[in-house]
């Protein structure tokens, strides 16, 4: 008998630690490749503990949509864009496997903000085709998301989240320079100790070591960058009504 009132106690101890929880809705704003891998793991997870996840599909983005996948999936009306995403692949692992393994770091990173800079028209088009469609906003704020999943590479997810007024959450594989990681996610990055990514450095540095990591830095941050910020500076403005920095929204 007095096991049996230690075993009752002990449950109602348990059950006084236990916390009330509540799925909810996601809406994701992903990017493709080794970005899309990464992501798709947290939101199978998700999805396994009961949340909603609703993936945004844009063209010229490739992102394994499967039959009887636990994730739904949203297609971006975009009107144009000629590139296909297997094509855009396809430049990019050229880039990736015989052009940028025989270049130097700084050639290697020009290499890549070139890229990204052609992107621009891509992004521009991808961004304006869901913010300015009040259908498409329309249908999304319906939906009342609890949360937004937003990868930065590909801009104005956040831009959706404020329209829709829902807070997001960001992850992110890599910027180059750590240039996104350091003023979007304000993530302290001491250079004597953190390797900015693309140095090919590692934790354990000697101090030349150290300084050519702070060059590079500096490199990455006022000499070659990743996206076109006075461009978007006016985009992410002109779509708020209010001043805005891109890299600070």
């Amino acid at each position: 008998m007095a096991s049996e009132k230690w075993t009752v106690a002990v449950f109602l101890l348990q059950l006084c630690c236990v916390g009330c929880g509540f799925c909810g809705k996601v809406l994701v704003w992903p990017c493709d490749m080794s970005h899309w891998l990464n992501l798709k793991t947290i939101l199978e997870e998700l999805v396994q503990r009961g949340h909603e996840v609703t993936v945004l599909k844009f063209p010229g983005i490739i992102v394994d949509q499967i039959e009887n996948s636990a994730l739904n999936f949203e297609n971006v009306p975009v009107l144009s864009g000629n590139e296909t995403p297997e094509k855009f692949l396809n430049h990019f692992l050229h880039l990736a496997v015989d052009v940028i393994p025989n270049l130097s770091v700084w050639q290697a990173a020009k290499t890549l903000q070139d890229l990204f800079i052609q992107l621009t028209v891509n992004f521009e088009e991808i961004c304006r085709s869901a913010l300015y469609n009040q259908t498409f906003m329309d249908k999304l704020r319906d939906a009342k998301y609890d949360v937004m999943v937003i990868d930065p590479v590909i801009p104005c997810g956040e831009l959706v989240a404020e329209v829709l007024q829902i807070p997001f959450v960001t992850t992110l594989r890599f910027s180059m320079g750590s240039t996104i990681e350091k003023y979007c996610g304000h993530l302290p990055i001491p250079l004597s100790y953190v390797p900015v990514v693309m140095s090919e450095l590692s934790d354990h540095m000697t101090f030349p070591e150290r300084v050519k990591n702070m060059m590079l830095s500096l490199f990455f941050e006022f000499g070659l960058q990743q996206y076109d910020f006075a461009f978007w500076d006016k985009f992410y403005s002109e779509t708020l009504g209010k001043r805005l920095h891109f890299m600070l929204s």
